[in-house]
């Protein structure tokens, strides 16, 4: 499961490479790159979302087309309905927390 997957990511680049830090380099290039030549590229990057199932108002990464305009959509990808619960109840603990610390 894709989860599953993103959960254990940083273990596995820390594994390989000892430290995560270079995939954060990387991901700037690739997001700076795509911007600076209006690549129309498809990137997991963090954007306000105004109504993605039922999710607005909160900044999440989610796969987008990154332009010269930078986010220029957020691509509506199928999940299943437990992905789409988690996603929902990781939003609203978002939210939660957010509130608390009156961001």
């Amino acid at each position: 499961m894709l989860l599953e997957q993103v959960k254990r990511a940083a273990y596995e680049i820390i594994a390989r490479k000892g430290a995560t830090f270079y995939a954060v380099g990387l991901a700037l290039v690739q997001i700076t790159d795509a911007i600076l030549r209006d690549e129309h590229r498809v990137l997991p990057v963090s954007t306000v979302l105004e109504d993605f199932h039922g999710i607005q108002d909160l900044a999440l990464s989610l796969p987008s087309v990154v332009g010269r305009n930078g986010v220029e959509r957020t691509l509506d990808i199928p999940l299943a309905p437990e992905e789409l619960q988690a996603l929902q109840d990781s939003a609203q603990v978002i939210k939660k927390y957010l509130a608390e610390i009156k961001v």
